[in-house]
């Protein structure tokens, strides 16, 4: 199984694309664990000030590679998209998901957003970016209805109070749908690097804006240390380097595609979740998200599971 020098197999560009799945992987891990850290963190800071700190962070990270393997040379009539696209993906979807986690489990929540693929589908769907087929359809319906049964695998609180979690949930999942489909153009006409950063800068700072208007939240948190290393792993590795890398896979395939192994989101959250903050592991939670993989895999259709398996197992290396 040969690879060339874009992660596609080396068969004239018809077999799956094995690295951007692989990137899609890792980022999956990499924000089902940030989802447990932000959990952890929340109980000491509020969820706007732990999302402006990550952006922060994040785009403090990304921004100074930019000039060192790429140049600024984005149009200025992509500049305003771009900039609208990393207020909603890097502002308002970090707000919803660190607001969220005072309300609901962050195992809960990553099943929520593992159904991200199915509204994907739905929105490209619309803007006409994605095809429609009857798997496709079942995916859709199996996703929700996975994440439909998910709310029901916790109760940590007031029902109003864990609805209203679940709700900042599906907005966030939303928002990332929104993103994944109309900031393809710009990632496969600039670099992931370059759209990734501007977004994410765009996002930091409106988050700082916002942070700086609300009176409650105009005060650094005092955190213990296992807080603060929580507030650097989000920003680190849960912000800057796994939107790099879903960034990165993006630009290489369907949106829908790179979403194959979104799934790893919610199982490492279960089990870190689990082991670290004692969360619940109910049967709810594990039938939400034995549905929530059958929708994915579902959505990215089964040629698509197929070849990918051949891949993985080496089959294609003859």
């Amino acid at each position: 199984m040969d690879l060339d020098g874009t992660g596609k197999l080396a068969d004239g560009g018809n077999g799956p694309v094995l690295y951007p799945v692989l990137a899609s992987a890792i980022a999956s891990i990499l924000t089902g664990t940030a989802l447990v850290a932000t959990r952890y963190v929340v109980r000491q800071a509020d969820g706007l000030t732990i999302a402006m700190l990550r952006y922060v962070l994040a785009a403090l990270c990304l921004l100074p590679l930019v000039p060192t393997f790429h140049r600024f040379d984005v149009a200025r009539r992509d500049v305003l998209p771009i900039v609208a696209l990393g207020v909603l993906y890097f502002g308002l979807f970090p707000w919803c998901i660190s607001a969220a986690m005072q309300y609901t489990t962050a195992s809960e929540g990553a099943i929520v957003l593992a159904s991200t693929p199915a509204i994907t589908l739905l929105i490209g769907s619309l803007q006409g970016s994605e095809s429609w087929s009857l798997y496709k359809g079942f995916g859709v319906a199996f996703a929700v209805l996975g994440a439909a049964l998910a709310f029901q695998g916790a109760d940590i609180g007031p029902a109003a109070n864990v609805a209203l979690g679940n709700g900042l949930m599906v907005l966030a999942t939303v928002c990332g749908a929104v993103y994944a489909v109309y900031s393809k153009p710009f990632v496969a006409k600039y670099t992931p690097l370059t759209v990734t950063s501007i977004a994410m800068a765009a996002g930091a700072v409106a988050l700082c804006l916002a942070w700086l208007v609300d009176t409650h939240a105009r005060v650094l948190p005092r955190l213990d240390g296992t807080g603060w290393l929580a507030i650097l792993y989000i920003g680190l590795a849960g912000g800057a380097l796994s939107f790099f890398l879903y960034a990165w896979a993006l630009g290489r395939s369907a949106p829908t595609t790179i979403m194959i192994l979104i799934p790893l989101n919610p199982i490492a959250a279960l089990l870190v979740g689990s082991w670290w903050l004692g969360e619940p592991l109910g049967f709810g939670l594990f039938a939400g998200l034995v549905l929530v993989i059958i929708g994915v895999i579902l959505v990215v259709g089964p040629a698509d599971g197929r070849a990918l398996v051949g891949a993985l197992s080496g089959r294609d290396r003859e």
